[in-house]
């Protein structure tokens, strides 16, 4: 959902949040794949994190390789000025491992790689908007941005970040059975019931996000004690559902135990 007009307060939110996600990009042959990706602290290590397909090329919902990159090309804004500049990060077998092929139902599709960032990157640590107290909480509201990207070629690392706003969608997992009987009428209860069982992992938002918002952290807005407007971290976006125009998310609780070595 986007608005026309944005008042003051709203978009001093939409400036600072807009900090923490940045584009990511693989590259093969003459095909750029682009994503979002997010930092995140832990004691002097500093991950570079998103999804694994994003990274790896691996796709959790078909279980098959889509592409194969050694470097992954993140974009990443200078301080104290409008530029912005590539670095080109290590993501070979020797640093992420073998690229493993799994399913969503098994695992959450999320990667994190130890980084250096560079002494001129004016970056935010999603850390700053972690609060465990609102991990489990339904937000009046959700916000991410990300970088997607328009079908047909594509100038080399283009990237333009867009912000979507929308709901976390309690019914998701009843409309995505709803959906799959409809337009899959020969899939097994026991198989509609296996991918009813992420809701472990997961959740749907609504509306849907294309392709390029992969790996974009979500932020739900909330009230403080005072009834003023505060934002936390509460999950990670996994990919657009096109059958119900929502879009899977990475519980925030779920993406924290990860990214803190409990999962």
């Amino acid at each position: 959902m986007v608005f026309p007009f944005v008042s003051p307060a709203q978009k001093s939110d939409s400036q600072s949040l807009a900090k923490y996600s940045y584009p990511i990009f693989a590259v093969t042959g003459s095909q750029q794949y682009t994503g979002t990706a997010f930092f995140y602290r832990s004691g002097d290590t500093t991950f570079l994190v998103s999804n694994y397909h994003a990274i790896k090329g691996m796709s959790p919902l078909k279980q098959v390789i889509n592409f194969t990159a050694d470097t992954l090309f993140l974009k990443y804004p200078v301080k104290n000025s409008y530029e912005f500049k590539i670095m080109a990060i290590d993501i070979s077998e020797e640093i992420t491992g073998e690229t493993e092929i799994f399913s969503m139902v098994d695992r959450i599709d999320l990667l994190k790689v130890p980084v250096e960032a560079p002494e001129d990157a004016d970056i935010l640590f999603i850390n700053d908007l972690i609060d465990e107290d609102y991990l489990h909480d339904e937000p009046e509201e959700v916000v991410v941005f990300g970088y997607p990207t328009k079908p047909g070629s594509i100038p080399a690392f283009f990237s333009r970040q867009q912000r979507m706003e929308g709901k976390i969608n309690p019914d998701g997992f009843t409309d995505y059975d709803a959906s799959l009987k409809q337009n899959f009428p020969g899939a097994s209860d026991s198989t509609r019931a296996i991918l009813r069982g992420t809701a472990r992992y997961y959740y749907f938002i609504k509306p849907y996000a294309p392709q390029g918002y992969s790996g974009a952290p979500v932020f739900g807005k909330f009230r403080n004690e005072n009834d003023q407007p505060i934002y936390r971290f509460i999950g990670v976006i996994f990919a657009g559902q096109p059958g119900t125009r929502q879009t899977w998310a990475i519980k925030g609780s779920v993406a924290l135990q990860y990214l803190q070595g409990e999962l």
